[in-house]
């Protein structure tokens, strides 16, 4: 369900402040109280937008999903350990370093989203790299806000070493699955990370159950 109230201030005109008028649109599926409140402020008029969402438990499917997603992600603790052991590297930076390795020099911007980290996470996290002299920042000649990543000569040797991934328990499960059995792991799992992503853009606030 969705509830658009809106609220029209004519600054020219002497009298009341406005006229308030209430819409409401119900979606299908879309039964129970959970809302969130956008507000979109304009000089003669400001529209709340209330989107109400499903609440209560999710479904046993989903439950399924969430639980074995948990107890996947616990086996990223020992990594993260190992990673920060042998190169003093987290995994989001990793992800960074790989991301530039394999598709080559990107914006900030499109490589903060390709790993899932918001505009000042990933501010912080490429001033870190940069530090280490694993990164190195462009800006562009035309428009010096345009900021392009690049590897450094050091990035990529350190990412070529890193043995983490290698020797971890992780990849010795994976390499005992059948090759039906990765492809259709690699392919839910991109899934889900590009369908959460999405869903982070359009609603950042939103809490996902």
């Amino acid at each position: 369900m969705v509830t658009i109230r809106t609220r029209r201030q004519q600054a020219a005109r002497p009298g009341p402040s406005g006229q308030t008028a209430e819409r409401t649109v119900a979606a299908p599926g879309r039964p129970g109280p959970r809302s969130r409140r956008l507000g979109f402020a304009d000089p003669v008029c400001t529209i709340n937008l209330v989107t109400t969402i499903e609440s209560g438990s999710p479904s046993p499917q989903v439950r399924q999903v969430l639980g074995a997603y948990l107890d996947a992600s616990l086996l990223t603790d020992g990594l993260q350990t190992e990673l920060w052991r042998e190169a003093r590297l987290t995994l989001p930076q990793l992800a960074v370093l790989r991301s530039l390795r394999d598709g080559g020099p990107q914006t900030a911007g499109r490589l903060g989203e390709t790993v899932g980290l918001s505009p000042a996470s990933a501010t912080r996290l490429f001033d870190r790299l940069e530090e280490r002299g694993l990164i190195r920042r462009h800006r562009g000649h035309d428009d010096r806000r345009c900021v392009e990543i690049h590897l450094t000569a050091r990035g990529r040797q350190l990412v070529g070493a890193v043995r983490a991934l290698r020797n971890s328990p992780l990849r010795r499960a994976v390499e005992a699955m059948s090759e039906a059995e990765q492809r259709s792991l690699a392919t839910a799992l991109r899934r889900l990370a590009d369908q959460a992503r999405r869903l982070k853009r359009l609603s950042p606030r939103v809490a996902l159950p």
